[in-house]
């Protein structure tokens, strides 16, 4: 049996490429996915959703030993992907749960047994502008922004924000709200294995790395509740230079 939770990192043009060839074109996509495609006049903007489509049946065919046109999956509109319940079946279609994230030229994808929420962040730390603290006013807690304050502007505290934001944007992904404003600085991040005090919202696992050309990589994946992250398997389809992973919390803050 397949881990529980399946992990897929990949950059998009390979993704894009073999989706765009026999058999899988042009009719692999299903009549919500063509859809969606349809209405976007951006060419990067539809390589990048064929890529993240097939993605998905990429990491479901590892998965469960199929191949990736086995797969048929639904594109509801501001929503996860999921299975389609006609072809799959109900049952199916209720316990496979999938999540999709991208960033520049690069994807990422989950599919688990119960709610997920993946998150991936690549970013040139050296080349960017943006005030960290600013938006950590609006995202993080008061203990956050002290941990960000206590760093030295740069790299490293960009580093330390992108972690926290993209832990976070992990878990609403997997309650399926989008990022809410009025919650996340009441949502703290805390390193798994230390005491804690207050309600543990969900478990998260986190990697960070380098690509090839020096961007940062930044890779979260959250299940919600107190139970433990689900056992997992992170296949990379591309190439990067990992650097360290850790287990995390998310905490409610009292108030």
């Amino acid at each position: 049996m397949p881990p529980a939770l399946q992990l897929l990192l990949a950059a998009q043009a390979p993704m894009a490429a073999p989706a765009q060839q026999p058999p899988q074109a042009p009719g692999w996509l299903t009549e919500s996915e063509a859809a969606r495609l349809a209405g976007m006049q951006h060419p990067a903007r539809r390589q990048e959703f064929i890529a993240c489509r097939y993605a998905l049946r990429h990491l479901l065919a590892m998965a469960h030993g199929t191949t990736a046109d086995h797969w048929r999956l639904d594109a509801p509109e501001g929503r996860a992907p999921h299975l389609n319940a006609q072809h799959h079946g109900e049952e199916a279609a209720g316990s496979t749960h999938l999540s999709l994230s991208h960033s520049g030229a690069w994807l990422a994808c989950a599919a688990a047994p119960h709610p997920v929420g993946i998150d991936l962040e690549v970013k040139d730390l050296h080349a960017s502008r943006r005030d960290v603290l600013a938006l950590a006013g609006m995202a993080c807690t008061p203990g956050e922004l002290a941990q960000l304050q206590a760093l030295d502007d740069g790299p490293a505290r960009q580093r330390h924000f992108l972690q926290i934001w993209s832990l976070k944007e992990a878990y609403f992904k997997c309650t399926g709200t989008g990022v809410d404003f009025a919650a996340i600085r009441r949502i703290e991040c805390r390193p798994a294995g230390l005491p804690i005090q207050g309600e543990v919202l969900a478990h998260a696992r986190a990697w960070h790395g380098a690509t090839a050309g020096g961007h940062a990589v930044l890779l979260s994946v959250c299940v919600l509740g107190a139970g433990g992250l689900l056992p997992c398997s992170l296949q990379v389809d591309a190439d990067i230079a990992w650097q360290g992973e850790g287990d995390w919390c998310l905490v409610a803050l009292p108030g």
